[in-house]
């Protein structure tokens, strides 16, 4: 289901913020131009990702550290091995809209 979650203008440029579709926390991130949208809760620890910081197009975890790509989801530095899941993003009439 495709689900408008906020305006392209809401997100400047390497910042992120967490929205909530169906109970669910989702991070959706800007990075290089490009909108992402990954689980907003770390595979490690149940950590919410809503304070970690954005680098690049990785969100670090700000309990431990542990690295996702936001582009895929994937684990890129342990304590965390496990990737968290992603989500298809559109644009739509100045929307961000995710796939859930």
């Amino acid at each position: 289901m495709i689900t408008p979650v906020m305006p392209m203008a809401a997100l400047a440029e390497g910042d992120a913020q967490v929205v909530r579709v169906n109970g669910q926390a989702i991070l959706i991130c800007c990075v290089e131009g490009q909108y992402y949208a990954v689980a907003a809760e770390c595979s490690h620890a149940r950590q919410s990702l809503a304070t970690g910081r954005l680098r690049g197009f990785e969100i670090v975890c700000p309990l431990h550290g542990a690295r996702f790509d936001v582009r895929t989801g994937a684990c890129t530095a342990a304590p965390a091995q496990r990737p968290i899941q992603r989500f298809p993003v559109l644009l739509e009439a100045g929307k961000v809209c995710i796939d859930i």
